[in-house]
């Protein structure tokens, strides 16, 4: 006599650098149960919306020391205006990355989930599987190089469903 096995919780993160959707899957052929959703605006805001005032000042060249070659007598002199160092943009999807990645940490502390699947655009999906904890990272079955979070959720499953078995 064979125990029966419980088939194995699943969790399909689906998002972008804007929002993303957690959903649930158990049996296969079964719906997929929407758990959460999250919205990150200001990974749609544009650059000019993010940055919160005008960049400052940058020394350029020279120092103020006497006898030293490329010093100015008068100290640093500064350049207005100079761009940021980071994009604003990929500071925000950073943000977001971790928070997801927070969510999942916290699902498998949770024993929530046995596997994971990563659905997201090629350059956010590279991101969130960099910020993932390693013990994240061993459940992670399947990734999917789609965007798809803007959709609908039963778009969303149509759809990752079609990837997963095709």
């Amino acid at each position: 006599m064979s125990a029966q096995m419980d088939p194995k919780t699943t969790w399909c993160l689906v998002c972008d650098a804007s929002r993303a959707h957690l959903f649930r899957t158990k049996p296969p052929g079964h719906p997929y149960e929407l758990i959460a959703s999250f919205d990150h605006p200001e990974g749609r805001a544009r650059v000019v919306d993010l940055v919160a005032d005008t960049n400052g000042r940058k020394p350029v060249g020279g120092t103020r020391g006497v006898g030293v070659i490329g010093a100015r007598p008068g100290g640093f002199h500064g350049r207005p205006g100079v761009a940021p160092d980071t994009d604003p943009k990929d500071v925000e999807a950073q943000k977001f990355a971790r928070d997801l990645a927070a969510t999942l940490e916290r699902g498998l502390d949770a024993h929530a989930y046995e596997a994971l699947v990563l659905v997201a655009p090629p350059r956010f999906l590279g991101l969130v599987k960099a910020t993932v904890s390693g013990q994240v990272a061993k459940r992670l079955e399947e990734t999917i190089d789609k965007d798809l979070a803007a959709m609908e959720p039963r778009e969303i499953e149509k759809r990752v469903r079609a990837e997963r078995e095709g």
